[in-house]
């Protein structure tokens, strides 16, 4: 089979990167991103952070600028909004994602702070954030608007807050957020809920809830409107929760909006290739099985080896996912080169959370999530026991249990990785390479426990010398046991 010389292929993928690339730039973008976890006066959430630094991750690599916030009081809300409330005015797209605890009272939305208490009627003015608040800030703008609310988990403050309401007041309280009308669209608005009105989310047992888990399956897919994207979200969810949870959508949009444009780029050479042999290779079939090219490439995404993809290539030079797998191709060459030098790390780009306090945590940049992690980038970090354990307990303290620390790494350990590094916006290989691990150590610096790998010892000398007893009776047990017997015959 005739192979393209390397240069044209990545003349023709300069030329494909720089034509999506002008369509994102004409854009200009903006996200707030919310995730509210550690609640101080109701049960913590396990996936909200997990969810909301997930979606950020994937949204700095469609082309947003982001405006972040986790485990935030109502006053850093506050503060988050007034920011992304000023710089909204002058965007083409504004998302906001929000995961956390949610209410409806008398029909109103709330999202919750994590400093929320409740104790009387009077603090669901004073203590939660009314989502018609925000959604008019975004209104100011002439940007098609773009809300995702993850936030009809079980709310137990809720509850609090019907106590101090009375029987009668406390009717108003539902349980799940309420349907929002759309009144001033502008240019645009699409408002997606985890669930359908007045139902409660699942919180998810994984690394992120049902709804996000979706969200960021489907958000990125090339050339696809917003709202097909969310019909696939809405499936993929009633599927996943054995149609317990099923997504709701209100949209007032004028047109579509497509947020991963990719221009493809058409390949007309001045004569027709051919093989080896001198036969023009057959045009490409209409008829080409997609569900067996997905089967393929998804193969190749789930090992991360560069064989497997070449395999997709052999068997589908042509295919749908044909520019996909031969730009993993060259991210993963290019990482075998650099786990060679191990001492040259990747480049990082970090940015702090606006409500931070303490040691800086990284973002994954573009180049981070763009190369997979493997087997030989994981060996030139040259993790010894100790090191294994250590990053055992931060991937539990970060919320990807794997189990015992014990510095040995097996399956769970490496569904742990893998299970962090998809929340992370990773290429999922279940190995590290050190801007994974760098990224890792920074989100989890300060909150996990320390592991040191147990140390042999030789056996003492008291112990060496001491005799071993024999399985069986010794001659003076036998000399007792015979006196007993003849003691008792001469009584």
């Amino acid at each position: 089979m005739l192979r393209l010389p390397r240069l044209f292929f990545l003349f023709a993928f300069s030329i494909a990167f720089l034509a999506s690339a002008t369509v994102a730039s004409a854009e200009r973008r903006l996200a707030l991103v919310i995730g509210n976890s550690d609640y101080q006066h109701g049960t913590p959430l396990r996936n909200p952070t997990n969810d909301a630094r997930a979606i950020a991750a994937k949204l700095a690599g469609l082309g947003f600028d982001l405006v972040e916030g986790y485990d935030l009081s109502r006053s850093e809300m506050d503060g988050v909004l007034r920011q992304f409330a000023r710089e909204a005015r002058q965007s083409d797209i504004n998302i906001f994602f929000y995961a956390g605890h949610g209410m409806s009272v008398g029909g109103t939305n709330y999202l919750v702070p994590t400093d929320a208490e409740f104790l009387d009627e009077t603090a669901l003015d004073f203590e939660a954030m009314p989502v018609d608040f925000i959604l008019r800030q975004m209104s100011l703008s002439n940007a098609v608007n773009l809300v995702f609310l993850d936030a009809c988990r079980d709310n137990p403050l809720s509850r609090s807050l019907s106590r101090s309401m009375g029987a009668t007041r406390s009717a108003a309280i539902t349980q799940g957020l309420s349907e929002i009308k759309i009144a001033n669209a502008g240019t645009g608005v699409a408002i997606a809920f985890a669930t359908s009105p007045g139902e409660v989310a699942f919180d998810g047992d994984g690394a992120n809830s049902p709804f996000t888990e979706a969200l960021l399956r489907h958000i990125g897919t090339e050339n696809a409107d917003i709202t097909q994207i969310l019909s696939r979200v809405t499936g993929d969810v009633y599927e996943a929760t054995d149609q317990a949870q099923r997504p709701w959508l209100n949209t007032s949009l004028t047109g579509p909006v497509v947020l991963n444009k990719v221009t493809p780029v058409a390949l007309t050479p001045s004569a027709p290739l051919t093989d080896a042999g001198g036969t023009a290779p057959p045009p490409p079939s209409a008829n080409v099985n997609l569900e067996e090219q997905k089967l393929l490439f998804d193969l190749a995404r789930e090992t991360g080896a560069i064989e497997d993809f070449q395999a997709y290539l052999d068997t589908f030079p042509n295919g749908l996912f044909a520019n996909n797998a031969r730009r993993t191709i060259q991210s993963l060459r290019t990482e075998e080169v650099a786990s060679l030098i191990p001492q040259v790390k990747m480049p990082q780009t970090a940015t702090r959370s606006i409500n931070e306090v303490g040691p800086l945590v990284l973002s994954p940049s573009t180049q981070l999530t763009g190369v997979a992690a493997t087997k030989e980038s994981e060996d030139a970090l040259g993790l010894d026991r100790t090191a294994r354990g250590n990053i055992q307990s931060r991937l539990n303290a970060a919320g990807f249990n794997v189990g015992g620390v014990d510095g040995k790494w097996g399956a769970n350990t490496r569904r742990g990785v893998k299970a962090w590094q998809s929340a992370n916006g990773l290429i999922g290989t279940s190995f590290l390479n050190s801007g994974q691990l760098d990224l890792l150590v920074s989100q989890t610096e300060g909150r996990y426990q320390p592991y040191t790998a147990p140390v042999a010892r030789a056996p003492s000398s008291s112990n060496a010398t001491r005799p071993r007893r024999a399985s069986g009776p010794s001659a003076g047990d036998v000399g007792a046991f015979f006196g007993s017997v003849i003691r008792e015959l001469n009584r």
